[in-house]
């Protein structure tokens, strides 16, 4: 039988960690860390509790719970556990302990994938694919998720009142690669979702609790949104960021959701990004740590960040404690060092896990900013277009310092004395990019060659739009962009000037000088010219169906042909039904749009009941014309093979109940947990 194995929370004053050496317990290693006010808690594999003197504080064995995984202080109430068979224990002050048996798998209980988010009485408990919420001091669930896969991001609200949770749900290999995340915002309690939905390129989000701003990080920018309208159409904030996201190493928000950032490659070293989500204000900072694939970091909300980045070919974990406002940083490197780590956030001291032993940091050295800080000086940037008009939004970086134009196109940057590389950004201009000597303060005007969006549409003289044309378009006869589109709508973003558009759609060459000076939609009139549209009605074998009748009608419902078993109609690009009848076989009827010489097979299936022609029924047709809309068959270039496996009126009930089914409501379950009292 498994030994005995108790859990030692050694419970010692932070203001005892001032040396930068390892702390280390005789009697076990350090499983996870926590703080409860000034007082500093470690989970360790053996198991007396013990109080700071050495006194016990708690005596109890976790034979019937398994060992401690995750630790977290829960003001009010004590110290809750999460262990590796899934039990979730809270160990009171005076001595108590209550367990729940929570309903997640114990295999996705590890570090890195599971944790304790602790607020206000309420617990987040995530495991994998799990999220649960219980309430203390009664431990009970009070909602519990499921997803498909795992989640990726949870935080709870100040209050303890509502939950953010971001995931995958889809095992679809593109969908993990678009990064299209699922958001759960859920108040508890209404017992209502907020929000839910499944948002593209989305890195992670969470609410700013204070204004109820839902912040959606994506590929391009940080999104704010009115949380209180339960849409997302209107964009309160956003913020383009310096760095791509996929140069990101780790990234994520602060509790209360007011900042967010990310750890990036600069150079050897890593950098640290943090922005003010409510203010628009940020800061760049370039840690004394080199930048390795293995980061892991945690912000607070005082601007302060712990951050471990593991280099595995020197097996050293390199650690440091930044204030984000004032430079003032803090780094200690662990050595040696396997992947296996833990980072918390302890109020102003980092606590870093490294092979079950722990360092906290700061150190005693002190940190490691200049006693004479450089002097800095005032760079005013000016950006305008080559119209003059100014340009508000655009991203202004001086290497990795970075602000963005109000309203009037001007900002300011900080910089020391130095030579930088300036780069300018913005949505509608072409990108500036120049080098900047900074010796003193400079007013530095930048002009963005402005980019306006040229619309190009090719019609048909009927109204109908091909499915395809080639778009070419030429300036100056020595600047040319091609491209393939579809619907033969093409949109360029180019400066302003005189062009040559070409259309080519079949054997049509289409060219038009254009002038453009603003954003401009340009509608190409494309000649229409008449196809051969071939029927014919075959049954299973493929012989020809004596006695058929094939009706082609027009998109307005008018008759304009009625063939034998095998037809050709002349007819002009388009859209067109077909109903074929024949004595013995089923009715067969399709919609077709036409833009070449196509052939249609229509295959005949036999009537139980065999019957004569009848004639479509002006009630009939129009159902016909309804459903063929919905389910219309593409024949264009190629020849094309259609198969009706019932009737019209059939295969619409069948259409009718693939909605039912596709939009039904699926039932909810309320999942309980089992809870067991010492």
């Amino acid at each position: 039988m498994r030994n005995i194995a108790l859990m030692l929370v050694a419970a010692i004053a932070l203001s005892a960690f001032v040396a930068a050496q390892p702390l280390s317990s005789p009697f076990a290693s350090v499983v996870d860390v926590s703080a409860y006010g000034s007082w500093l808690f470690l989970a360790l594999e053996n198991g007396f509790v013990t109080s700071q003197d050495g006194s016990l504080k708690w005596n109890l064995s976790t034979l019937d719970y398994g060992f401690p995984v995750h630790i977290e202080a829960a003001p009010r109430h004590g110290l809750l556990v999460l262990t590796d068979r899934a039990w979730l224990g809270l160990l009171t002050f005076d001595g108590r302990s209550s367990w729940l048996k929570l309903a997640v798998d114990p295999n996705l209980i590890k570090p890195g994938t599971s944790g304790i988010v602790y607020a206000n009485g309420t617990s987040l408990i995530y495991a994998g694919k799990s999220a649960l919420l219980v309430s203390l001091p009664s431990l009970e669930i009070i909602w519990k998720r499921d997803i498909l896969n795992k989640y990726t991001g949870y935080s709870l609200s100040p209050a303890g009142d509502a939950v953010v949770l971001v995931g995958f749900n889809t095992f679809c290999s593109i969908c993990l690669m678009n990064e299209e995340r699922l958001v759960i915002v859920r108040n508890l309690k209404s017992e209502k979702n907020l929000l839910e939905g499944v948002i593209p390129h989305l890195k992670t989000a969470s609410v700013l609790w204070r204004r109820n701003w839902l912040v959606l990080v994506q590929w391009d920018a940080v999104k704010v949104y009115d949380l209180n309208t339960g849409v997302l159409n209107t964009t309160l904030k956003a913020y383009t960021l310096p760095q791509p996201h996929d140069k990101w190493l780790s990234y994520g928000f602060s509790p209360s959701g007011e900042l967010f950032y990310y750890t990036c490659p600069d150079g050897e070293r890593l950098g640290v990004y943090v922005l003010d989500v409510e203010r628009g204000i940020s800061r760049y900072t370039v840690l004394p740590i080199p930048a390795r694939k293995k980061v892991l970091s945690q912000l607070a909300d005082d601007w302060k960040l712990a951050v471990v980045s593991y280099d595995a070919s020197a097996g050293a974990a390199y650690c440091a404690l930044l204030d984000t406002l004032t430079g003032e940083v803090y780094t200690e490197m662990i050595s040696p060092a396997s992947p296996s780590i833990v980072l918390k956030l302890l109020g102003g001291t980092a606590a870093v896990i490294v092979d079950r032993t722990l360092t906290t940091i700061p150190n005693q050295r002190g940190p490691e900013t200049n006693v004479a800080e450089p002097a800095t000086y005032s760079v005013a940037v000016k950006v305008v277009d080559d119209g003059g008009v100014p340009l508000q939004g655009a991203l202004v970086c001086a290497n990795s310092t970075c602000a963005t134009t109000a309203l009037d196109g001007a900002t300011t940057l900080k910089l020391t004395q130095g030579r930088y590389t300036l780069v300018a950004t913005h949505p509608s201009a072409e990108t500036y990019k120049g080098t900047l000597d900074v010796s003193g303060n400079v007013t530095v005007p930048l002009v963005l060659t402005r980019l306006f969006t040229l619309t190009v549409k090719g019609v048909l003289e009927n109204g109908i739009t091909p499915p395809s044309c080639i778009f070419i378009l030429v300036r100056n006869s020595d600047q040319a962009w091609n491209t393939i589109a579809p619907n033969c709508t093409a949109a360029f973003l180019v400066p302003r000037g005189s062009y040559t558009v070409v259309i080519q759609f079949d054997d049509q060459r289409i060219e038009q000088n254009i002038e453009l000076k603003v954003d401009m939609l340009l509608l190409v009139r494309l000649r229409e010219e008449t196809v051969k549209l071939t029927v014919e009605a075959v049954n299973k074998s493929g012989a020809p169906v004596a006695n058929a009748t094939i009706t082609v009608f027009n998109d307005s419902g008018e008759v304009l042909a009625s063939l034998d078993e095998r037809g050709t109609i002349t007819v002009k690009p388009g859209r067109y039904f077909i109903r074929v009848e024949a004595p013995g076989y089923l009715n067969w009827s399709t919609a077709v749009k036409v833009y070449g010489d196509a052939r249609l097979q229509a295959v005949l299936e036999p009537s139980s009941k065999p019957r004569e022609p009848q004639s479509l029924a002006l009630q009939e047709l129009v159902g016909a014309i309804v459903l063929s809309g919905a389910v219309g068959v593409l024949a264009g270039l190629l020849s094309m093979r259609f198969h009706a496996l019932s009737r019209v009126r059939s295969f619409a009930s069948a259409q009718l109940g693939r909605l039912k089914s596709t939009f039904g409501a699926t039932p909810r379950t309320k999942e309980k947990g089992v809870k067991k009292k010492d």
